[in-house]
């Protein structure tokens, strides 16, 4: 469905912006229609944030290249971060019996469990998957005898790492082994990711939106992979990458070119034309009470 053909009215006010696969493609890079789309977006008065499952830390340094300045979501939803105040808005952390049950189930399925704690990545092995992933972050690397050790500390996430196939049979069955307790998600093909329950791209919205006074349906969320799924359902226009998840494309209210044909940036120049976008209607400004 393209957005021209929707027959509502509404003024959108928040953007949540999913990363890869929607703001940047395989080249790694955030183009310059972009960062020119996302700059019109925000002089009309709404908050451009990204939402996305990377790590705090590249998840800032893509929303400096971009000029995105609202809140960062980060964690497949555990953790909002406001970098104005340099300070956290949310952050939901899993517990120890849920991390002790997360990094045993991950470590019967697969070689590579990484635990996300204080901005450094925990390790027990060095892999050359895991060199390279730390390098793309420009993440702090650290090692642990025994990871579920660590487990009383808190950490925001544990994420598994392994071919397709044995991530879909580790998700079935972490889900089954942790029956509720924490949140499994599984936005590449190649992750398991293990978060709190009160973590999930869909919640980490409605909360920033409550605070910003927002409205469900002042909200624009974009994604292209299944944990982008809650988000693009939640939100007032909820929008696709096309070529994405396939089940993510059939709800969204929109599917949108890749970003390689600059699909994002073509779409919010759309919305601006359109005259779409702008702060926070009135109506919703009750919602800045509830914190």
């Amino acid at each position: 469905m393209a957005f021209s053909d929707r027959d509502d009215d509404s003024i959108y006010s928040l953007f949540a912006l999913d990363i890869d696969g929607t703001m940047i493609g395989a080249d790694r890079i955030v183009h310059a229609d972009l960062v020119a789309a996302i700059g019109r977006v925000q002089s009309l008065g709404a908050t451009v944030s990204i939402a996305t499952g990377r790590a705090l830390a590249p998840a800032l340094r893509v929303a400096e290249q971009a000029g995105a300045a609202g809140p960062v979501i980060c964690f497949q939803g555990a953790m909002t971060f406001d970098p104005v105040a340099h300070s956290e808005l949310r952050h939901v952390r899993l517990s120890w019996d849920s991390t002790t049950r997360a990094i045993s189930g991950l470590t019967e399925k697969v070689s590579v469990v990484m635990l996300f704690l204080h901005g450094d990545v925990w390790v027990e092995r060095r892999t050359d998957w895991i060199d390279g992933y730390v390098e793309r972050m420009g993440l702090a690397i650290r090692y642990s005898d025994s990871l579920i050790s660590m487990a009383d500390r808190g950490p925001t996430s544990i994420v598994g790492v392994g071919d397709p196939a044995t991530i879909e049979a580790a998700v079935s069955s972490l889900r089954t082994q942790l029956d509720g307790s924490a949140l499994v998600t599984h936005s590449l093909p190649n992750l398991c990711e293990v978060e709190a329950i009160g973590a999930g791209k869909d919640l980490a919205v409605e909360h920033l939106a409550t605070r910003l006074g927002i409205t469900k349906a002042n909200v624009v969320a974009v994604g292209d992979e299944k944990g982008d799924r809650t988000m693009v359902e939640w939100a007032g226009l909820g929008v696709a990458i096309e070529g994405g998840d396939p089940e993510l494309m059939a709800i969204a209210d929109v599917v949108i070119a890749r970003p390689e044909e600059s699909g994002l940036a073509e779409f919010l120049e759309s919305l601006a034309d359109s005259g779409r976008i702008g702060p926070s209607p009135p109506v919703a400004s009750a919602g800045r009470a509830r914190q």
